[in-house]
């Protein structure tokens, strides 16, 4: 073998092909100047190399490798392609695939970036779509500085709208792409609970967008500490909607699936505690949240014997059929997994997620805020920034409600006429 490695201070590795006739400095492009590479490990595939201050070195001893890539599949033609990815590859694989829109011709995940855009030696990941027209497309991280990964996790039906997650302190944060007529995508952005408040908070950054809707009208994903762990969704002339939580506080929500009007949302919680199964949920503006198995028993009068629903993982494009997974207990000694779809009545999840005309003042206000509306309110609902809902008042024909004893701050005051809603942002006084 005439392949020649030293290693030493500070930080150098140097490197010759014919037997130690030539050398290169072989680290130059990663180089960051901390002191000493200890050893050299040497294996049938790479060649590892360490030191102190964290430094550590790979090299592939191989001209090539079978690694796992993003990748289309034909049902016609009943072929794979393969899409590409950013030229890293990370433990045999170089991108992946997470979803693709409902014409099939754009798919979206995620795709190893080079690590010297930003420290030189930290591995993370872009943000990665592929489609039809215009091939590969890198959608960046807003931290490329610090290696701060993003990955896209679903797209829109005609590809408009891509929602995923953006990394910078854990845990992952809300990251949304829009298409850019000239081509490509305009650089992510979070989605915000306060819309006026500071985009770099991280109590007003929503948690990692999981699903949005064909139509790109509505977005979800997961609560995290900014919202009380609850599973949320969004939409421009709604804002967030908080969805709440049937787990007691053990666990953290996750939207799998938004019917095109917002009205019907399923997904499901994880628990804290490791071992605990996962909670399903279903959710409507007028029944509020339930367990997806007591919606299935009690509300459809279905009975699913032992087995129990875990995973609700998508929702059809037109909100019809709920697809996932589940568990029997029952069966062998961990029990056996199953698969289910399940076909919504047409009844569930009547009304539009439209905003009614109803205003509040005075604002700021002291102790009574009143409420206007064309139309009559029947439920208000105050959150504060956080999520967490503080007060809630029903009746038919609401005119005031009285927020004396709440803390001076910013709240969020939800208005309810006919499934209509409207959120309003109120300052305590």
């Amino acid at each position: 073998d005439m392949n020649l490695v030293i290693v030493g201070s500070s930080d150098v590795i140097c490197s010759s092909a014919d037997g130690g006739v030539t050398w290169i400095w072989a680290n130059e492009a990663l180089f960051n100047g901390e002191p000493s590479l200890f050893s050299v490990a040497v294996t049938s595939q790479d060649i590892h190399v360490c030191g102190s201050q964290g430094n550590f070195y790979k090299k592939s001893r191989i001209s090539s490798r079978i690694v796992a890539e993003m990748s289309r599949y034909n049902t016609t033609t009943q072929e794979w392609m393969a899409l590409g990815n950013l030229g890293q590859t990370v433990d045999d694989t170089t991108s992946a695939g997470f979803n693709i829109s409902g014409d099939g011709n754009t798919v979206v995940g995620n795709s190893w970036a080079d690590p010297s855009s930003g420290n030189g030696y930290t591995v993370f990941a872009h943000a990665f779509a592929w489609n039809q027209t215009e091939g590969t497309i890198d959608l960046g991280s807003m931290f490329d500085n610090i290696n701060r990964s993003t990955r896209a996790n679903a797209v829109s039906a005609n590809a408009n709208v891509i929602v995923g997650l953006q990394d910078y302190n854990g845990p992952w944060k809300s990251a949304v792409w829009r298409k850019n007529p000239a081509g490509g995508y305009f650089p992510n952005q979070y989605l915000l609970i306060d819309p006026n408040g500071s985009a770099t908070d991280e109590m007003n950054q929503l948690g990692e967008c999981s699903y949005v809707t064909g139509d790109g009208n509505w977005i979800g994903g997961e609560g995290d500490f900014a919202n009380n762990y609850q599973p949320w969704i969004w939409s421009e002339s709604t804002g967030v909607i908080n969805l709440g939580d049937i787990t007691n506080g053990g666990g953290f929500g996750r939207v799998a699936g938004i019917s095109p009007n917002g009205n019907i949302v399923v997904g499901w919680f994880n628990a804290f505690m490791w071992g605990d199964p996962p909670v399903p949920f279903i959710w409507t503006p007028s029944g509020g949240m339930q367990n997806l198995n007591d919606y299935i028993s009690g509300t459809l009068g279905m009975s699913t014997g032992d087995n129990q629903v875990w995973i609700p993982n998508n929702m059809s494009e037109n909100g019809k059929f709920i697809t996932g997974w589940g568990v029997n207990p029952t069966i062998g000694d961990f029990g056996d997994s199953f698969t289910f779809r399940l076909l919504l009545p047409d009844e569930l999840g009547i009304g539009q997620h439209v905003a009614n005309n109803s205003s509040v003042y005075p604002n700021p206000v002291k102790g009574i805020l009143n409420i206007s509306s064309s139309d009559a309110i029947e439920s208000v609902e105050v959150y504060n920034v956080g999520g967490q809902l503080l007060l809630s008042k029903k009746q038919n024909a609401i005119t005031q409600l009285d927020m004396s004893m709440l803390s001076n701050g910013i709240y969020f005051v939800k208005t309810y006429a006919n499934y209509a809603v409207k959120t309003h942002k109120v300052i305590k006084q």
